[in-house]
């Protein structure tokens, strides 16, 4: 091989100080927080309020700095910006609230003090007089089916879910599952019925009253949010549950489920889309059950329990 071609076939070498092409720098783009909560504190309370900052703005972008004398928090979205700013108004914290969009306008505080829940009266929690209604009242009975309900939805979610046990690829395990889910929303249902049943009715007659429903969930359904107008989707997925009765729970009733067909089945049981629609609708349903019971609870001295122990009642567990 002659010299030349020989010095053709050597690479090329890069020396010291050869210009070399380098992608440009990526430029980091601005961050866009226009609202800005301003409080006047000093650096002792930063962690704390970068917490519960961080905590209202969630997957929304924000940002902190530490000024002399003040923090400042920095948000993309107006409802997290004044939730916190709501927060540090309930304690007590000399803050301001602006838009920096809008050049030296400050936002009005008196609106966001009006929207600070106030802490309920302790006058107004404590029972002063004794109760003279027969056992039970529509608070007792409820406050039983909101248990019931609870139950029923915990143990549906042990089996339904479970690792060990298959209760979703056999068709028994999985009707008897879908029972307990069916009773967690009749006890829902009869929970909210007794609340909105009459003041005067109690003892036997609301007991009565309520037992008359038995298990038809259509009907429960209907007295239950009378004048209510639910989601479309989930009236559907309710008045499907007459489908699917409760008498499922044995196995020779759910293999021989054909009412007239097994498209049925498949409409209800064995659809885990329809399933998880009930078990949507029951949770927030005794979310707010629950936060309805908390509101009319009192505090009961000694004496108006010792008193009550009186009161008639047509149960011996009264």
């Amino acid at each position: 091989m002659s010299r030349k071609r020989k010095k053709a076939n050597k690479p090329k070498k890069t020396f010291a100080g050869s210009l070399v092409a380098r992608p440009p720098t990526p430029q980091p783009e601005p961050r866009v927080c226009p609202w800005l909560v301003t409080s006047k504190t000093d650096t002792t309370a930063f962690s704390r309020l970068y917490g519960v900052a961080r905590h209202y703005a969630g997957a929304s972008d924000r940002w902190c700095e530490v000024q002399p004398g003040e923090l400042q928090f920095h948000f993309s979205e107006s409802d997290p910006a004044r939730a916190f700013a709501r927060f540090c108004l309930k304690k007590g914290l000399d803050i301001s609230l602006r838009d920096k969009r809008k050049s030296g306008e400050l936002e009005d505080l008196d609106a966001l003090r009006g929207e600070i829940k106030q802490p309920r009266d302790a006058a107004l929690m404590m029972k002063g007089f004794p109760e003279k209604r027969t056992f039970p009242m529509r608070l007792e009975l409820a406050g039983n089916y909101a248990d019931d309900a609870v139950d029923f939805l915990h143990r549906y979610r042990v089996t339904f879910y479970s690792q060990e046990v298959d209760y979703q690829g056999i068709k028994s395990r999985r009707a008897k599952a879908y029972v307990d889910l069916r009773m967690a929303l009749e006890a829902l249902l009869k929970a909210i019925l007794c609340l909105r049943s009459p003041y005067s009715l109690a003892g036997k007659p609301l007991v009565d009253s309520i037992r008359r429903y038995s298990h038809d969930i259509d009907r429960l359904r209907k007295a239950a949010f009378r004048g209510v107008k639910l989601n479309e989707g989930q009236a559907t997925a309710i008045a499907k549950c007459n489908i699917a009765p409760v008498d499922l729970r044995y196995q020779f009733d759910a293999m021989n489920f054909r009412v007239p067909n097994d498209q049925n089945y498949y409409d209800t049981i064995g659809s885990s889309a329809w399933l998880k629609t009930i078990e949507g609708f029951v949770q927030a349903g005794l979310k707010r059950l629950r936060a309805a019971l908390g509101r009319r609870s009192k505090i009961v001295t000694g004496k108006v329990a010792i008193q009550e122990l009186k009161r008639p009642s047509d149960y011996p567990s009264a």
